[in-house]
C-alpha cells in the first residue's frame, strides 16, 4: 500500500505540472514593468496630482488676467411724507408716493505691479509640475522594483521546480531498483522503505514549491492588476553589473537617483518661499475703472418725475505696507530654517544611499564569487554522484550513500541558482538606486 501511495503521489505531481505548463504564455519582466506603469492605481493617483499641478500653471492662475464684474438691480418704493412746521406754514401730508428704480454698473481692475510676488509664485508653480513628475517617476521605479523582486523570486522557484523534478525522477528509479533488489534478496525491506520515503518527500517538496509559485504569482498580480495566474516567467536573464565599479555606480547614484533629485527640487521650492517672503510688503499698483447708470421714475404727485445719473470712472491705486508688525521678518526666518532643513535632508539621504549602495555592491560581488565556486562545486558533485550511482547499481554502495550524493548535487545546483538569482535581485535594487 505504501508503494502504491507513493507511486500515485509522484504521478499526480508530474501530471499536475504537465497540465499547468501546457498552453501557458511567457510573461517577461519587461511586460510586467509595462503593466505596472499602465495599470497601477498608485501611479494613476500620482498622475492626477501632476494634472493638478499643471492646472495651477494655467494663465488663469498667473495673476495677469483682469477682473470684470457686472451688477444690476430693480426696485419699487412706496413712501409717505408728513411734515408739521412750528411757524405759519402749511403742513405737508403726502401719502402713497410710488417710485421705480433701476441701476446697472460694470467694474474692472488689473494688478499692474505687486512687488514681484506674482512672478515668483508662477515660477514656483512651474517647478511644482517638475516635482510632481519626479514623484511619478519615484513611485514608478519603486513599484517596478517591487514587481521585479517578486518576478525573480518566481524565477528562483522555477529553478527549484526543475531540480525537484529531476530529483523525483532519480528517486523513482531508485525505488524501482530497490524493489527489484529486494525481490531477488540483494537488499532489505529497509532499503525499499527508505526509497519510498524519499519519493514521498521529493513529491511533497515539489508540491510545496508549486504552491509557493502560485502565491507569488498572486502577489505579482496585485501590482500589475492581473486576475489569472495562467502564465510562466522567463527564466533566462543576464547579469549587467559584473564589469562595473563602485565609483561609477556612486556617480550614477548622485546624478540620477529620483529621491535625491526630488530633495534638490524641494530646496529650489523652499528658495522660492524665501524670495516670496521677502516681497510680502512690496508696493502694489492697481488700475481700476467702472461705469454706472442709475434710473428713478416717480409718481405724478412727486416734485421730480424722472431722475437719471450715469458716469465713467478710471483710476490708479497704490499701496505699500511699510510696517506689518514683523510678519515679513518672521516668514523670512522660517524660510531660512526650511532651507537649512532641506539641505540637511539632502545630505542625509546622500549618505544613506551611498551606504546602501556599498552594502549592495559588496553583496553583489559575493554572489558573483559564490556562483563561480558553486559552478565548480556542481561539476565535482556531478562526477561524485555518477560514481556513487554506478557503485549503487552494482551493489557496492548503500541507498543512504546514494541519497546523500544525490542531495549534495541538488544542493550545489540550488546554491548556484540562489546565488545567481540573488545577484539579479541585487541588480534590480541597484537599478532602483541608480534611478533606472
Amino acid at each position: 500500500m505504501n508503494r502504491v501511495h507513493t507511486f500515485f503521489l509522484s504521478l499526480f505531481c508530474l501530471l499536475q505540472l504537465s497540465i499547468n505548463l501546457q498552453g501557458q504564455t511567457i510573461l517577461t519582466v519587461d511586460q510586467v514593468l509595462s503593466e505596472v506603469e499602465k495599470n497601477n492605481y498608485d501611479l494613476q493617483a500620482a498622475r492626477q496630482n501632476l494634472e493638478t499641478a499643471k492646472v495651477l500653471t494655467s494663465k488663469y492662475n498667473q495673476g495677469y488676467m483682469p477682473t470684470l464684474g457686472l451688477s444690476a438691480g430693480l426696485g419699487y418704493n412706496l413712501n409717505g411724507i408728513k411734515q408739521v412746521f412750528n411757524f405759519n406754514f402749511p403742513d405737508i401730508d403726502i401719502q402713497n408716493i410710488q417710485a421705480g428704480t433701476a441701476n446697472a454698473s460694470i467694474n474692472s481692475s488689473y494688478l499692474i505691479y505687486d512687488g514681484g510676488q506674482r512672478k515668483l509664485t508662477n515660477e514656483k508653480n512651474e517647478n511644482n509640475v517638475d516635482f510632481a513628475q519626479l514623484q511619478i517617476d519615484n513611485i514608478n521605479q519603486l513599484l517596478g522594483f517591487n514587481a521585479s523582486q517578486v518576478y525573480y523570486n518566481i524565477v528562483q522557484a522555477r529553478y527549484n521546480i526543475d531540480l525537484l523534478k529531476e530529483s523525483l525522477q532519480i528517486s523513482n528509479e531508485r525505488l524501482k531498483r530497490a524493489e527489484t533488489y529486494y525481490q531477488y534478496g540483494n537488499q532489505s525491506k529497509v532499503d525499499v522503505l527508505n526509497a519510498e520515503v524519499d519519493v514521498a518527500r521529493d513529491s511533497l517538496n515539489l508540491l510545496s514549491v508549486e504552491n509557493n509559485i502560485e502565491n507569488l504569482k498572486w502577489q505579482l498580480n496585485q501590482l500589475i492588476l492581473r486576475e489569472d495566474t495562467d502564465y510562466q516567467v522567463d527564466t533566462s536573464f543576464t547579469l549587467m553589473y559584473q564589469l562595473a565599479t563602485f565609483d561609477e555606480l556612486r556617480t550614477q547614484l548622485l546624478d540620477n537617483n529620483t529621491e535625491l533629485i526630488a530633495l534638490e527640487k524641494n530646496i529650489e521650492l523652499v528658495q522660492f518661499d524665501a524670495d516670496i517672503a521677502s516681497k510680502i510688503n512690496g508696493p502694489q499698483v492697481l488700475a481700476n475703472g467702472g461705469y454706472g447708470l442709475n434710473f428713478q421714475k416717480n409718481s405724478s404727485i412727486s416734485q421730480i418725475d424722472l431722475n437719471r445719473t450715469n458716469g465713467l470712472n478710471l483710476g490708479l491705486s497704490a499701496n505699500w505696507n511699510i510696517l506689518d508688525g514683523g510678519q515679513r521678518k518672521l516668514q523670512e526666518q522660517l524660510a531660512v530654517i526650511n532651507q537649512k532643513t532641506a539641505l540637511i535632508d539632502l545630505r542625509t539621504k546622500e549618505n544613506e544611499l551611498t551606504t546602501q549602495l556599498n552594502r549592495l555592491w559588496n553583496s553583489y560581488q559575493n554572489n558573483v564569487l559564490t556562483m563561480q565556486i558553486e559552478k565548480q562545486n556542481i561539476a565535482t558533485n556531478r562526477v561524485n554522484f555518477e560514481l556513487v550511482k554506478t557503485l549503487y547499481e552494482n551493489g557496492q554502495q548503500s541507498s543512504v550513500e546514494f541519497r546523500q550524493a544525490q542531495l549534495n548535487l541538488i544542493n550545489a545546483q540550488s546554491q548556484y541558482f540562489i546565488a545567481r538569482t540573488s545577484a539579479k535581485l541585487l541588480e534590480v535594487e541597484l537599478d532602483y538606486l541608480l534611478g533606472k
